[in-house]
């Protein structure tokens, strides 16, 4: 039996994903295990972590050697956690014995600087800077009026913050426990030093405040689910729309969004409208996974964000190497198996480029 082990932060991170595939992966002669980083022994190497019972459709305890193929499922941020797995994960990614499915991506500005050089891809960038500095973010607010911050390693939409000025004063928006904060300013002095603590916590992106709501003031995107397939080609599982709530700054699901049809909601486009959309998504998914890989490493999937902004402007807004699958799932039921299936054909395809290799 292949070893393939599912990677995550926490024991019981995305354990529903885990058993989808687990209950698939005995057919395809592939034996699925859970574990975190830090479940690895430093010293025999051996894990401390989780095997699916194929008979009772269970997880067992187990002791056991690192498999030989691994699905990255760790979402890093600032704490103690991941501060201790970063390390242990790049250890695994040097083992040659280790062999994963996607080796994941680069903090958002590696890749701005990358994508915005490539002469397709470049006109769906947003124009980016970093915030080296409270006085950076204050001349970029001063210049465009309206802004948005976005965490350099953020995710799932936790950060983000609109800056806005107004006649007598500037505005931040952001999120804070799932509701919308907002927080005005009358002074410059005031702001810098609000910003200055905001910068302490990580280092952050600028980019122009785009348009990116609907008739009903609701802010969505297009997200693209895309995977390899048996034979190791870049697919697209689905596509779907996430539409957040009135006057919110994000789309993301976490914060009260929700999923609509994509074909449902092109369907309301004109013609040409809808045609040029098709066209320009097409242009992206088509060329992004390539610059990806030719400029970082391998990768399994990509979750892929775009935004079309009020005047028809299409924008590229992430592209995320560990995507959920939330979006597809919900709008394409059709699609549930094939996603579940997924990690263990490409596990399959990595397999026998092994074999051949050896």
């Amino acid at each position: 039996m292949i070893s393939l082990g599912f990677i995550t932060m926490y024991p019981n991170q995305e354990k529903l994903y885990a058993t989808e595939i687990a209950t698939r992966a005995f057919d395809h002669g592939i034996q699925l295990y859970r574990f975190t980083p830090t479940s690895i022994e430093p010293t025999t190497e051996m894990v401390r972590g989780e095997i699916f019972n194929n008979d009772t459709k269970e997880w067992d305890a187990a002791v056991f050697e690192i498999p030989s193929y691994l699905y990255d499922r760790c979402f890093y941020s600032f704490d103690g956690v991941s501060k201790k797995s970063q390390p242990i994960m790049n250890w695994l990614k040097m083992r040659p014995s280790c062999h994963f499915l996607g080796q994941g991506l680069p903090n958002k500005w590696d890749i701005y600087e990358v994508l915005i050089q490539d002469k397709v891809l470049a006109p769906y960038i947003p124009p980016t800077e970093q915030a080296v500095s409270p006085t950076a973010i204050l001349h970029s607010l001063m210049k465009a009026h309206q802004i948005i911050l976005k965490p350099e390693k953020g995710s799932m939409g936790k950060g983000i913050i609109s800056l806005s000025l107004h006649r007598n004063y500037a505005e931040a928006v952001y999120k804070d426990n799932q509701q919308l904060e907002a927080k005005q300013f009358t002074t410059r002095a005031e702001l810098k030093k609000w910003i200055e603590g905001i910068l302490s916590s990580q280092p952050y992106l600028i980019q122009k405040y785009l348009p990116l709501q609907d008739e009903n003031n609701c802010p969505f995107d297009i997200r693209i689910l895309l995977q390899k397939n048996q034979l190791g080609e870049w697919v697209e599982q689905g596509r779907g729309i996430r539409r957040g709530l009135p006057d919110h700054i994000i789309s993301n699901l976490g914060g009260g969004g929700e999923i609509l049809s994509f074909d449902e909601w092109s369907d309301n486009m004109a013609t040409a409208e809808k045609l040029l959309l098709f066209d320009n998504i097409h242009t992206i998914t088509t060329r992004l996974p390539f610059v990806l890989e030719e400029n970082f490493s391998p990768l399994f999937e990509l979750g892929v964000d775009v935004g079309l902004s009020k005047d028809g402007a299409l924008w590229l807004l992430d592209s995320n190497s560990k995507p959920g699958r939330k979006v597809i799932l919900e709008t394409s039921p059709d699609k549930h198996d094939k996603l579940y299936t997924a990690p263990l054909h490409y596990c399959l395809y990595l397999h026998s480029q092994q074999s051949i290799r050896s």
